[in-house]
């Protein structure tokens, strides 16, 4: 049995607008904004009798996102042998943190490792990509995975045919993160009008890469929530109550039941205290300036 692991940061996007051309995930994705976040996921992918395994946490399940990202990788490489790919998620799954996007990219690495696959990192990047749309767990995650820090998607695609940029933030920053609970994104946006959430996304976009800072990209995904009827009553809620207590600046996790902010490391404590006297399961992580890396 031979084995190769990659890691890729979780990642929440604060904002979108979706670019869909259907039939073509190549030619789709999202401009947007958002951070990578120091805690993510670890993939071990390793050969095995037959077929494909993925486990999530130590449980086996078919996990789609990795299963067909594992079978692109090995498609490329002509191996018709079996994988087993074990997954290790760090942050809460189905509330907006990146999960899928970053269980695909770090499966396409370690997979193009273990076989042989010689094509860089933007071509892996793209399958995982490509893995995404297909499998409608995200648009453009894999961009700013691909990149690290504090991302804005100026131009949709797939890395390579995006374009991102990075807003600058101090190493004395956190991100403290309320997780209310999973939720389908296919349910909050039957529940509102997706020309009225791109039409506001992309406003948003243009006013962050004219005005690129950590303050205006809370502050824009606050109101882009709340403008499009995105934001869920946890979330609502959690902004009435962040305000009162002096942290007036915060997010939402597109598209989930969670609300997140941009600290100093000093006021992390009492915006988390805040966020579990509401019932959310808080996580404090730094923002990843590294992208999706191979581990071995």
């Amino acid at each position: 049995m031979r084995c190769a692991k990659a890691w890729s940061p979780a990642g929440l996007s604060a904002l979108f607008e979706a670019c869909v051309v259907e039939g073509d995930p190549l030619k789709s994705g999202a401009r947007g904004a958002g951070l990578a976040l120091e805690k993510g996921v670890t993939v071990e992918v390793c050969t095995s009798e037959g077929g494909v395994e993925t486990l999530l946490n130590g449980v086996r399940g078919d996990y789609e996102v990795a299963r067909r990202a594992a079978l692109e990788v090995a498609r490329l490489a002509g191996y018709t042998g079996g994988l087993t790919v074990r997954q290790t998620v760090e942050v809460p799954i189905g509330g907006g943190l990146g999960t899928s996007g970053a269980s695909a990219l770090a499966t396409v690495l370690a997979t193009a490792s273990l076989l042989g696959v010689k094509l860089s990192y933007t071509s892996l990047a793209r399958i995982a990509h490509k893995v995404e749309v297909e499998t409608g767990t995200g648009l453009g995650t894999v961009s700013g995975l691909a990149v690290g820090g504090a991302c804005i998607v100026a131009e949709p695609g797939p890395p390579g045919s995006d374009r991102v940029d990075r807003i600058l933030v101090g190493q004395d920053r956190v991100v403290v993160v309320g997780f209310f609970g999973p939720i389908r994104k296919s349910s909050v946006l039957r529940s509102t009008s997706l020309a009225e959430v791109n039409r506001r996304g992309r406003f948003y976009v243009e006013a962050l890469l004219r005005e690129p800072t950590i303050e205006n990209l809370l502050a824009f995904s606050k109101s882009f929530s709340l403008e499009t009827g995105l934001a869920t009553p946890n979330v609502r809620k959690a902004y009435e109550e962040l305000e009162m207590r002096g942290f007036p600046l915060a997010g939402q996790a597109m598209v989930g039941d969670t609300v997140f902010t941009v600290v100093p490391v000093e006021e992390a404590d009492a915006v988390s205290s805040v966020l579990r006297n509401l019932g959310a399961h808080v996580t404090v992580t730094g923002i990843s300036w590294k992208p999706a890396v191979l581990l071995l």
